[in-house]
């Protein structure tokens, strides 16, 4: 048995925690993106529940679109872009919901007056298929760029 946290979620050290909120699992990638007024961090495979998106004929479920970053980072580089870097993330949308409800309670003291609403926003919750690297910076240019030299030694 692995030793657990008070709330049931396994022990880690403190250097894998660190990892993971970098995002080591999705291979150390990660992006920043501006989706519906609001900033997320996310890396492969996260779902992001955003305010609704609009117009639904453009975001129906199902679809997948391509979104500037506003930063992408890795575990070699990171790069800011003013206001865009040059990669890509692919998101595609999962499911258009109701948020669960919050109520909206008001009173007002010595005077009998209560009201309680419920509210329910909107969201469109979208899982993130992909996160590229600006041309210059993938790892797959670097990996030709390094056989190229191997090359021109062997050939000297």
């Amino acid at each position: 048995l692995s030793p657990t946290n008070n709330d049931g979620s396994l022990v880690r050290p403190k250097s894998q925690l660190a990892a993971f909120k970098a995002g080591a699992p999705a291979g150390g990638v990660f992006a920043i993106i501006e989706l519906g007024g609001t900033q997320h961090k996310i890396t492969v495979d996260d779902v992001i529940i955003s305010n609704k998106l609009k117009p639904v004929s453009d975001y129906a479920i199902g679809t997948v679109h391509e979104f500037n970053p506003l930063l992408v980072g890795s575990s070699h580089v990171t790069l800011v872009g003013l206001p865009h870097v040059g990669g890509t993330v692919k998101l595609m949308v999962e499911e258009i919901t109701r948020d669960a409800t919050i109520l909206v309670f008001k009173k007002r003291r010595k005077k009998h007056s209560r009201r309680k609403n419920g509210f329910r926003r909107q969201v469109t919750m979208l899982r993130v298929l992909d996160i590229t690297l600006p041309e210059e910076y993938n790892s797959s240019s670097s990996d030709s760029t390094a056989s190229s030299s191997t090359d021109t030694k062997a050939e000297a």
